[in-house]
């Protein structure tokens, strides 16, 4: 089981707050750099800038986000594991980067002991989108029209691995279709692609479909979570339509390479958590279905060991491996 760097709890035990003024107040004195392995538009693209913007007051210092996307979230997590461990370069990670891949993958160009995580940032859910054209009106009609097909039907991922693509390895397993998958770079391709009818459906998350859903350009078949979202209030959860275990959760969370020092660590968690803590963030996170949760490094380095094996159970289940 891929185990987080030892140092990743020893930079809370050698004093992560306690007092280093020297060395505290010298960080940052530039720019920090976020790594953001997915796509421009997407939700943890969006959720990311809004993270940087709250951060740079904090830290007195610019941090500029920058979209390393592919590779199935491998691109940009490589880039933070080689860089040095200073603070200055930062990983927009989740559960895909830490908690798939290395169950999917016998090999990835990463370690999770190559990173120290910081905080958790949001927890999200997974929402069923289909081509308004094709007149599909629940997931029971999905499910039925897919049995009747010729030919599998297709679905859109943005990343192999990731919760558009096991939502969709879900689906196949329990309303017992054969589905193809289509893959495409970014969540704006993935949009274009469900519209044009290049796809039959696709999972994804709430926000950058809002608009979409409201124009009538994409529709939208149910939700994951045990209550329906505020935004589409009219939206029914795919329990309430007898699929209780669809929709792959997920999350997002701040980490950095492993080593860093805990003064700086301490300085970084404490910008995060303002950021994350501002009213209108929270509210706009709610109405659409997600949660903004930030934890103390202790705590993320303990989930990230158990979402690990949660999720392995699940990948397990589903009998997806990706080499």
């Amino acid at each position: 089981m891929p185990m987080f760097s030892r140092r990743a709890t020893a930079a809370l035990a050698a004093g992560l707050f306690l007092p280093d003024g020297a060395r505290a107040q010298a960080f940052p004195d530039r720019a920090v750099r976020l790594i953001m392995p997915y796509g421009p538009g997407s939700e943890p693209d969006l959720l990311g800038r809004q993270l940087a913007q709250g951060m740079a007051p904090v830290l007195g210092q610019p941090v500029v986000v920058e979209n390393k996307a592919g590779g199935s979230s491998m691109i940009g997590a490589e880039a933070v594991a080689n860089a040095r461990p200073d603070g200055y370069t930062l990983l927009f990670g989740g559960s895909t980067v830490f908690a798939a891949n290395p169950n999917l993958f016998s090999r990835t160009p990463y370690r999770p002991d190559q990173f120290q995580p910081i905080t958790l940032l949001m927890r999200g859910r997974i929402l069923l989108y289909a081509n308004p054209a094709a007149g599909f009106t629940s997931v029971q009609d999905l499910v039925a029209r897919a049995k009747a097909a010729r030919e599998p039907m297709r679905f859109g991922s943005t990343g192999r691995g990731n919760g558009t693509h096991l939502s969709a390895e879900q689906f196949r397993v329990q309303a017992g279709v054969d589905v193809t998958d289509v893959a495409y770079r970014t969540t704006v391709e993935m949009q274009q692609g469900l519209m044009r009818g290049d796809i039959d459906f696709a999972f994804d998350s709430v926000g950058p479909y809002l608009a979409l859903v409201r124009d009538g350009r994409i529709k939208a078949l149910g939700t994951a979570g045990a209550r329906r979202i505020g935004v589409l209030a009219d939206l029914p959860t795919f329990t309430e339509q007898g699929f209780p275990d669809l929709g792959m959760p997920y999350w997002y969370g701040l980490y950095a390479p492993a080593g860093l020092p805990g003064p700086v660590l301490a300085r970084l968690h404490q910008a995060a958590v303002a950021a994350m803590s501002d009213p209108a963030l929270l509210a706009r996170a709610e109405q659409q279905g997600a949660t903004i949760e930030t934890q103390d490094v202790a705590t993320f380095v303990a989930m990230n060991q158990s979402e690990f094996a949660r999720w392995g159970q699940l990948i397990g289940a589903l009998g997806v491996r990706l080499d």
